[in-house]
């Protein structure tokens, strides 16, 4: 009788908008969209688009686009979504909750605080088979290469120790190599694609090398990968954190 109910109404999943936080969050999004006849997602402009290619195969899976937190934001929520209906978790300044949490335990404290098993994050997790991601890969299949991720949200942290020369280096955001290094070209190809065509470049990396920010995110939730050297690191201290393992 509760979920006939549940059919018939919408549900609001109120998290934090982060694009990485949204990877992480996915499975528990599409875990609640099996009980609703829709889904509303709060995201924020920057991961519009790459939320739609995502849940491109759930269409009653839609989002709330914000742009700030106030009074007048919360009474409508209010008015539209009943308690029973909302989902929050951490980082969801006072809109429907307030959440005291161990930022060593992500993202499972995330599950908690939605009442959904911390399973769900792997078993309901999906990414769409895109062409642009295959194409990608494709240029560099022949070799082998390191994945690394230098730029987060907030700082970019120096991780690379290794000779870029002897190892194809590819970092989404910035050409780690000179103009006239003889991989600048092929480089530049991988700087600044959407999101999502990475995936493939991510799983059959010789090695990941991720500051903790959106690619970790990704790239944890991927399985099987390929790289046998697998390494998030605090994007402040650069040290690796042990307790941020991968897929």
């Amino acid at each position: 009788m509760i979920n006939l109910i549940r059919k018939k109404s919408n549900a609001l999943v109120i998290g934090p908008c982060g694009l990485g936080d949204q990877i992480w969050m996915s499975g528990a999004v599409r875990y609640i969209a099996k009980y609703y006849k829709e889904t509303h997602l709060f995201c924020v402009s920057t991961s519009l688009a790459t939320l739609q290619t995502l849940y491109k195969d759930t269409p009653s899976i839609k989002f709330i686009v914000i742009v700030r937190v106030d009074d007048e934001l919360r009474i409508k929520l209010a008015s539209l979504y009943s308690k029973s209906n909302t989902y929050t978790c951490v980082f969801t300044k006072d809109l429907r909750g307030k959440y005291i949490f161990d930022m060593n335990d992500l993202p499972g404290v995330f599950y908690d605080q939605l009442g959904i098993p911390r399973s769900i994050r792997h078993s309901h997790f999906s990414l769409p088979r895109l062409s642009e991601s295959i194409e990608l890969f494709k240029m560099i299949e022949s070799q082998p290469y390191i994945f690394v991720h230098t730029t987060s949200s907030e700082t970019v942290t120096p991780i690379i120790t290794w000779d870029i020369s002897k190892m194809l280096t590819i970092d989404p955001n910035v050409n780690q190599y000179s103009s006239d290094h003889e991989w600048y070209e092929i480089a530049e190809k991988f700087v600044n694609q959407p999101f999502l065509f990475y995936v493939d470049v991510i799983k059959h990396a010789t090695e990941l090398h991720l500051v903790n920010s959106s690619f970790y995110t990704l790239a944890s939730q991927i399985a099987p990968l390929d790289a046998k050297v697998k390494l998030c690191y605090d994007r402040y201290s650069k040290q690796v954190i042990s307790n941020y393992n991968f897929s």
